[in-house]
């Protein structure tokens, strides 16, 4: 995201924990793959393009330490709750007051700090929701190309797929997600999620 011009004078000044975090900056400039999983709390708000062409917001809570995702689909009246060291996916319907439970589709996870596997081409810097990002261009499994502009951190703030808008984030904050938002509402009941058809 940040390019650092070093020269031989300023290193050896450098304390080294100011040479080490540039020496990470620098890394992460030349990376062959990005981060794709956020390293810190954050609470991200998105408009997200539907199939018929609105626009529809979407919440994105995301705990760091323990690997947990709240995805709120404020249009729908649904919640998804992802804990990713559980393998547990649970979709709340707060309409219905209701929710299923499934395993967490986590073949492809990527763990906080390690970057996505696969093939992937650096794009140009970009700043979105006040945040800067790097665009990253890959290929689905139908060979259709998608693009994501990823923080540094590993926070996702815009993608695209085959030049069509996704998602693009319009509010981005840093902020404490504590356990209790990544619970199913009290005095919902859980169903079977092959009543969901129904």
């Amino acid at each position: 995201m940040k390019a650092f011009a070093l020269c031989g004078l300023a290193l050896a000044t450098l304390s080294p924990t100011v040479s080490s975090a540039m020496a990470d900056e620098t890394a992460a400039s030349t990376a062959s793959t990005p981060y794709v999983t956020p390293q810190v709390d954050v609470d991200v708000t998105f408009e997200a393009t539907g199939p018929d062409g609105q626009i529809y917001p979407q919440r994105m809570r995301w705990n760091a330490g323990h690997w947990q995702q709240r995805l709120d689909m404020t249009s729908t009246g649904l919640i998804m709750l992802t804990d990713y060291r559980a393998h547990r996916l649970s979709v709340v319907d707060t309409r219905a007051r209701t929710y299923t439970v499934s395993g967490a589709p986590d073949s492809q996870f990527a763990p906080p700090g390690e970057r996505a596997s696969g093939q992937w081409v650096r794009g140009a810097a970009d700043r979105v929701a006040n945040q800067n990002c790097t665009h990253w261009t890959t290929t689905d499994t139908d060979g259709r190309s998608a693009d994501f502009c990823y923080a540094d951190n590993g926070v996702l703030l815009l993608a695209t797929h085959d030049g069509t808008p996704l998602i693009r984030a319009v509010t981005y904050a840093e902020t404490p997600q504590g356990p209790e938002i990544f619970k199913e509402p009290e005095g919902f009941h859980e169903i079977d999620a092959l009543k969901l058809a129904h």
